[in-house]
């Protein structure tokens, strides 16, 4: 009943906004534009106030607004295609039992979300396997790959598919809703002062403008300093979690088994489990940090994992995130230095074949290098 609830929210709410901004229209270009500024009416506003027309004031602020408009209901637009048609939903497992379902999706990575023990995490309500960084709407009843959050205002849920044009759609929209918010004050003021007339349709659209724009403006700094970090609004709120990750590699030290508990040495050095995902494709699982992000790159090149690698794909709302067309072995997204220093550790993932890096000890006598097989720190 919720999941139905949410589907027509998410188709009414987008309808009601279209009906928002056809009454912003008529209001700024039929009454501001047209019939105050460009043909205003004889004798209005009374003496000694009157109002002299300004068609080039007219005009201009009727170009700057279709301009604007157009842009934000392109992008509009183009959200909800992408919601609507791409929601980004990983498919429905056939077995509910994890043990017989292939992970051969997350075996020819390099590194993988896991479980303590070295599986990739499992949805039992889906009966499949999660991609990293997925997680289950409770609102669409399936799992969604880098699912930021539900938004019916943008026609649904936000996710690596729609994550992009949902950052330019509040960019956008807070321009559009700036501008029109700019006009009704100072015309509307104006009118005021002159002529005592107080439009109630210039009041309500000037009211409606006020809380769009700080609605829009304030989401937009939230979701980029979000895209900044590379966090999710879901990821957020679980900021100072630890995550297990698979990595590509053996241990030296040795175990019993080749999907076994760790043994004591294996604990020293971090590694939490070892286990042999194919003949030729062992793993080992170890752990971030509490409160680090394996996928931030630096503020820049998050930005563009999302956005874009040039400039211009920052603000056309045309192509799809690089991050969805750019997946290789290494990983579901790009690792950031907190895995990356990992793999160097332990000449794991993507270093793997690589001797693990030494580390230093200082002793009396100055620094000490001192080659450590075990990623010792």
């Amino acid at each position: 009943m919720d999941q139905k609830a949410n589907q027509v929210m998410a188709i009414i709410l987008p309808l009601l906004e279209v009906g928002g901004i056809a009454y912003a229209t008529y209001v700024v270009i039929y009454l501001v534009c047209v019939q105050y500024l460009m043909h205003p009416t004889p004798g209005f506003p009374v003496h000694p106030h009157p109002v002299d027309a300004r068609k080039a004031t007219g005009v201009a602020l009727i170009v700057v607004y279709c301009i604007l408009l157009l842009v934000f209901a392109v992008t509009f637009l183009r959200l909800l295609h992408v919601i609507w048609t791409n929601p980004g939903t990983v498919s429905l497992g056939e077995q509910r039992e994890k043990d017989r379902v292939s992970t051969s999706y997350f075996d020819r990575m390099d590194a993988f979300i896991c479980d303590y023990h070295g599986r990739p995490i499992w949805c039992s309500e889906c009966g499949n396997w999660k991609p990293d960084r997925t997680h289950h709407s409770s609102q669409l009843g399936r799992c969604v790959k880098r699912m930021d959050h539900y938004c019916p205002y943008a026609g649904g849920i936000v996710s690596e598919t729609s994550h992009k044009f949902f950052v330019q759609f509040l960019f956008y929209g807070f321009l559009y809703t700036g501008f029109v918010l700019i006009v009704m004050s100072v015309f509307l003021a104006e009118r005021s002062k002159n002529s005592l007339s107080k439009p109630a349709t210039w009041i309500v659209l000037l009211g409606l403008s006020a809380l769009f724009f700080l609605f829009t403006f304030g989401m937009f700094c939230t979701t980029f300093y979000n895209l900044a970090i590379n966090y999710t609004t879901i990821e957020i709120v679980q900021k100072g979690n630890v995550y297990n990750i698979a990595m590509l590699g053996k241990s030296s030290c040795p175990s019993s088994s080749s999907a076994s508990a760790p043994t004591e040495q294996q604990q020293q050095t971090g590694i939490l489990a070892e286990i042999q995902r194919t003949p030729s494709r062992s793993y080992i699982v170890v752990q971030t940090q509490p409160g680090e992000n394996p996928w931030d790159r630096g503020a820049v090149q998050n930005i563009r994992d999302i956005m874009g690698d040039n400039i211009l794909s920052w603000f056309l709302p045309l192509r799809m995130s690089p991050c969805i067309t750019g997946r290789d072995q290494r990983g579901e997204f790009g690792w950031g230095p907190a895995v990356t220093k990992l793999m160097d550790q332990y000449g794991a993932g993507a270093a793997y074949g690589r001797p693990p890096k030494t580390r230093r000890r200082r002793s009396s006598r100055g620094v000490e290098h001192v080659h450590d097989p075990h990623g010792w720190r």
